[in-house]
Protein backbone atom coordinates (compact mmCIF):
# COMPACT_ATOMS: atom_id res chain seq x y z
CA UNK A 1 0.00 0.00 0.00
CA UNK A 2 1.41 3.26 -0.85
CA UNK A 3 -0.44 6.67 0.17
CA UNK A 4 1.77 8.90 -2.14
CA UNK A 5 -0.47 11.33 -3.42
CA UNK A 6 -3.26 11.00 -1.52
CA UNK A 7 -4.55 12.60 1.32
CA UNK A 8 -4.23 11.61 4.47
CA UNK A 9 -5.60 12.34 8.31
CA UNK A 10 -2.96 11.97 11.06
CA UNK A 11 -3.24 12.21 14.70
CA UNK A 12 0.40 12.75 15.83
CA UNK A 13 2.55 13.67 18.91
CA UNK A 14 5.71 14.99 19.55
CA UNK A 15 8.09 14.17 22.14
CA UNK A 16 11.25 14.65 23.38
CA UNK A 17 13.92 11.41 24.48
CA UNK A 18 13.10 12.43 27.95
CA UNK A 19 9.31 11.70 26.95
CA UNK A 20 8.20 15.59 27.65
CA UNK A 21 5.80 16.72 24.69
CA UNK A 22 6.32 19.69 22.67
CA UNK A 23 3.04 19.06 20.46
CA UNK A 24 -0.07 16.72 20.91
CA UNK A 25 -2.05 16.79 17.68
CA UNK A 26 -3.65 13.35 18.70
CA UNK A 27 -7.15 15.62 19.64
CA UNK A 28 -7.11 17.80 16.48
CA UNK A 29 -5.40 15.50 13.88
CA UNK A 30 -4.24 17.05 10.50
CA UNK A 31 -4.86 16.04 7.28
CA UNK A 32 -2.09 16.60 4.16
CA UNK A 33 -1.51 15.52 1.26
CA UNK A 34 1.37 12.49 1.08
CA UNK A 35 3.63 14.59 -1.26
CA UNK A 36 7.13 15.09 -0.95
CA UNK A 37 7.46 18.86 0.04
CA UNK A 38 4.36 18.98 1.87
CA UNK A 39 5.24 18.15 5.20
CA UNK A 40 8.62 17.50 6.94
CA UNK A 41 9.95 14.54 5.39
CA UNK A 42 9.57 12.04 8.37
CA UNK A 43 5.56 12.61 7.97
CA UNK A 44 5.70 11.86 4.99
CA UNK A 45 8.06 8.90 5.29
CA UNK A 46 6.91 7.38 8.17
CA UNK A 47 2.62 7.31 7.06
CA UNK A 48 3.10 6.30 3.46
CA UNK A 49 2.95 2.81 3.64
CA UNK A 50 0.84 2.31 7.32
CA UNK A 51 -2.74 1.08 7.63
CA UNK A 52 -5.42 2.83 8.76
CA UNK A 53 -5.66 2.36 12.71
CA UNK A 54 -1.89 1.73 12.57
CA UNK A 55 0.20 3.67 15.08
CA UNK A 56 4.16 4.12 14.43
CA UNK A 57 6.83 6.28 15.97
CA UNK A 58 9.79 7.94 14.22
CA UNK A 59 13.34 9.39 15.52
CA UNK A 60 14.77 12.44 14.11
CA UNK A 61 18.12 13.48 15.21
CA UNK A 62 19.23 17.05 15.83
CA UNK A 63 20.71 17.14 13.03
CA UNK A 64 17.88 15.91 11.16
CA UNK A 65 15.86 17.84 12.60
CA UNK A 66 16.58 21.24 12.34
CA UNK A 67 17.55 23.78 9.65
CA UNK A 68 20.41 25.74 9.52
CA UNK A 69 20.95 28.45 12.27
CA UNK A 70 19.63 31.81 11.67
CA UNK A 71 18.98 34.97 13.45
CA UNK A 72 15.44 34.50 12.74
CA UNK A 73 15.25 32.19 15.41
CA UNK A 74 16.48 34.42 18.32
CA UNK A 75 13.33 36.32 19.39
CA UNK A 76 12.67 38.99 22.29
CA UNK A 77 9.15 38.53 23.86
CA UNK A 78 8.39 41.46 26.07
CA UNK A 79 8.17 40.18 30.08
CA UNK A 80 4.51 42.00 30.18
CA UNK A 81 3.51 39.39 28.03
CA UNK A 82 4.91 36.40 29.98
CA UNK A 83 3.40 35.19 33.27
CA UNK A 84 4.53 36.06 36.37
CA UNK A 85 4.37 32.48 37.60
CA UNK A 86 6.72 31.44 34.48
CA UNK A 87 10.49 30.24 36.04
CA UNK A 88 12.94 32.04 33.90
CA UNK A 89 16.31 31.04 34.09
CA UNK A 90 19.00 32.35 31.39
CA UNK A 91 20.36 29.08 30.24
CA UNK A 92 17.74 26.68 30.96
CA UNK A 93 15.09 25.85 28.34
CA UNK A 94 10.99 26.72 27.84
CA UNK A 95 8.37 25.34 25.84
CA UNK A 96 7.35 28.55 24.42
CA UNK A 97 3.63 28.46 23.16
CA UNK A 98 1.61 30.01 20.45
CA UNK A 99 -1.63 31.10 20.48
CA UNK A 100 -3.05 27.61 18.52
CA UNK A 101 -1.42 25.92 21.47
CA UNK A 102 1.49 24.65 19.48
CA UNK A 103 4.96 24.40 21.54
CA UNK A 104 8.58 25.48 20.51
CA UNK A 105 11.27 24.48 22.64
CA UNK A 106 13.79 27.52 23.14
CA UNK A 107 16.82 28.38 25.71
CA UNK A 108 16.73 31.41 27.48
CA UNK A 109 19.59 33.48 26.66
CA UNK A 110 19.16 36.66 28.55
CA UNK A 111 16.52 38.37 30.45
CA UNK A 112 16.33 42.10 31.89
CA UNK A 113 13.21 44.37 33.14
CA UNK A 114 11.73 44.14 30.06
CA UNK A 115 12.56 41.60 27.16
CA UNK A 116 13.38 37.65 27.68
CA UNK A 117 15.65 36.71 24.80
CA UNK A 118 14.79 32.66 23.14
CA UNK A 119 17.18 31.29 21.17
CA UNK A 120 14.87 28.46 18.67
CA UNK A 121 18.09 27.65 16.75
CA UNK A 122 18.47 23.76 16.94
CA UNK A 123 22.27 24.13 18.41
CA UNK A 124 20.76 26.00 21.19
CA UNK A 125 17.79 23.16 21.43
CA UNK A 126 19.98 20.52 21.29
CA UNK A 127 17.59 17.53 20.86
CA UNK A 128 16.70 14.81 18.62
CA UNK A 129 12.78 14.89 18.18
CA UNK A 130 10.55 11.68 18.49
CA UNK A 131 7.13 11.29 16.91
CA UNK A 132 4.21 8.94 17.34
CA UNK A 133 1.54 8.92 14.40
CA UNK A 134 -1.52 7.45 14.35
CA UNK A 135 -2.89 7.05 10.45
CA UNK A 136 -6.62 7.73 10.51
CA UNK A 137 -7.89 7.64 7.41
CA UNK A 138 -6.53 8.18 4.10
CA UNK A 139 -9.03 9.94 0.93
CA UNK A 140 -8.18 10.78 -2.76
CA UNK A 141 -7.26 14.32 -3.14
CA UNK A 142 -9.70 16.67 -3.90
CA UNK A 143 -10.14 17.78 -7.57
CA UNK A 144 -8.60 21.52 -8.25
Amino acid sequence: MDHTNKMVTVAYKGFFDDGSVFIDQTREPIEFPCIEGWMPPVFIETVRDMAIGETRTAHVSPSEAYEERTDERIIDIKREKIPASVRLVVGEMVNLEQPDGQTFPARLISLDDEVALFDLNHDAICKALNFEFTLLDVNDLPDR
